[in-house]
């Protein structure tokens, strides 16, 4: 490095032992055809990756041969089982837990029959197959493993219903205090220290003031706690995420609005005691220093003026965002809550012809998907005491679901932020308790010299994931040709998986 280059980081203030980045030290590809399904890749944390995917592929008896492959925290397979499934068999749910893989399938189209489930241990691939039998048409929106259970969540006739199915002794049950007339389920969320686990419900209380509902339970569907957040009269409890109980106390934190309205003002933070004392803190958007850095800086320094002039003569702040949590960690005394702000998006399409003999034109609306414009991370101590906030840019990234772009991994004092879309990985890293953050991106690593991403790539989401450690892992299929190593094709479509890290040591 030469003495010009060190001034000028000095300059900026950059440490001058090295410099910090995005690392991909391993991928793997896998060659496959334009109509392949695609992989589903599960983390097994530090036991290595799981994929798997209907192959298509038909034994003699015109079953589908469902292909599995087990890969090592270096990316190299350890195993590959191909099992044979019956042709009518709808993938509706996995999830991984302490050494096993369960895989949900719906018997059939018309969910009239059985959720037929595969255990597969992680380790050899040994695989025991299970029914669990519909006792009613449930709309399945989620399924976790807790120890030896599954749990399975969605709607009965729009009205919310948790079931439990024990895969020792194949006992099916609903679990107690779920099945009512006004409520929603949030989310489930299993507790890894205990094996129990947590149940989200959004549900009027008795002033019409929608509110969040604790409940906990144990891996046998023994209801521990029910516990309904006290909110405020005028501010409805939309979306949350909750963590584990520490001894003390457990956390929620999530979005409010006003009542009557889908539309979030700001985020709150709520603590509840086992003998049901409860605090909540809520802050409004603008409360928030750096919710609005998304925006270019002329636009978001109008805003900035327009809360202070507002704030001058007492009046409230009201923005309203579509925001999903995704996530709320705990960090020692720390609790980071992780969201991303969206819109749909709807578009015409026009088609004319004749009616009676006379020309006709229609206009009809179609949904052309979600457009993400932020993310956003908010920090808050023990007493719910808000202590930073940052902002992540994503450039109204386009997606027909819900799901979560940017995720979050603690890292010593750095806070990891991580997504990619567009050929690149992109990290936002912050650091002392709020007050430094950085910025930097990479395009996503190939496997070979000279290999090039065909253009069609340009708008793809890659899906990325948190793995151990401060590990993630990017994964998606790509179209990539090379015309100069002619041991390899042209032009080849594969799906890929990368290894990456934030490298904070510039090593």
């Amino acid at each position: 490095m030469g003495i010009r280059l060190y001034w000028f980081l000095a300059m900026l203030g950059v440490p001058l032992f090295g410099i910090a980045q995005i690392i991909q030290p391993d991928r793997i590809e896998i060659e496959v055809e334009s109509t392949s399904n695609e992989f589903v890749v599960v983390s097994a944390d530090e036991n290595g990756l799981l994929i798997f995917r209907d192959s298509e592929e038909r034994n003699p008896k015109g079953k589908h041969i469902w292909e599995f492959r087990k890969y090592n925290t270096a990316l190299k397979q350890e195993w590959r089982r191909d099992l044979a499934m019956e042709s009518d068999y709808i993938l509706r749910g996995y999830d991984y837990d302490k050494g096993q893989l369960c895989v949900l399938f719906q018997d059939g189209p018309y969910q009239d029959r059985s959720w037929p489930m595969l255990n597969m241990s992680v380790e050899t691939g040994d695989t025991v197959q299970h029914f669990i039998n519909r006792v009613a048409p449930v709309n399945l929106e989620y399924f976790e493993i807790v120890g030896q259970t599954v749990v399975l969540g969605g709607q009965i006739n729009y009205k919310p219903v948790v079931i439990h199915y024990d895969m020792l002794t194949s006992r099916l049950r609903a679990l107690p205090g779920i099945f009512q007339e006004d409520g929603e389920l949030i989310d489930i969320i299993p507790n890894e220290n205990d094996n129990t686990f947590d149940v989200l419900i959004g549900e009027m209380n008795d002033n019409r003031v929608k509110t969040v509902t604790l409940k906990a339970y144990d891996q046998y569907s023994n209801l521990l706690q029910s516990a309904p957040l006290n909110t405020e009269d005028r501010k409805n409890l939309l979306d949350a995420q909750v963590t584990e109980f520490d001894g003390e106390k457990q956390f929620l934190a999530g979005t409010y609005g006003p009542r009557r309205s889908r539309y979030s003002r700001g985020v709150f933070i709520a603590s509840i005691q086992p003998n049901g004392e409860q605090d909540i803190k809520y802050y409004n958007y603008g409360d928030l220093n750096n919710f609005f850095n998304y925006m270019r800086d002329k636009r978001e320094a109008r805003i900035k003026r327009r809360i202070e002039r507002r704030r001058q003569k007492n009046k409230a702040l009201k923005f309203n965002y579509r925001m999903v949590i995704h996530e709320f960690i705990a960090d020692n005394d720390k609790y980071i809550l992780l969201g991303e702000a969206y819109y749909p998006k709807y578009n015409s399409y026009y088609y004319s012809g004749f009616y009676g003999g006379y020309p006709s034109r229609y206009d009809n609306m179609y949904f052309d998907g979600y457009r993400f414009t932020h993310a956003i991370a908010v920090c808050f101590d023990k007493k719910g005491n808000l202590l930073w906030d940052h902002a992540f840019k994503l450039d109204n990234v386009k997606s027909m679901q819900l799901k979560q772009l940017v995720h979050v991994n603690v890292q010593n004092d750095s806070v990891v932020l991580m997504y990619s879309y567009e050929k690149e990985i992109t990290t936002k890293v912050i650091k002392n308790n709020g007050e430094y953050e950085e910025t930097t991106t990479k395009a996503i690593k190939l496997a070979n010299e000279n290999d090039t991403l065909k253009n069609k790539n340009d708008s793809e989401i890659a899906g990325i994931e948190k793995w151990y450690g401060e590990y993630f892992y990017v994964h998606g299929t790509q179209d990539i040709k090379n015309s100069q190593n002619r041991s390899l094709d042209l032009k080849r479509k594969v799906f890929f998986i990368n290894k990456v890290a934030y490298d904070g040591s510039g090593s």
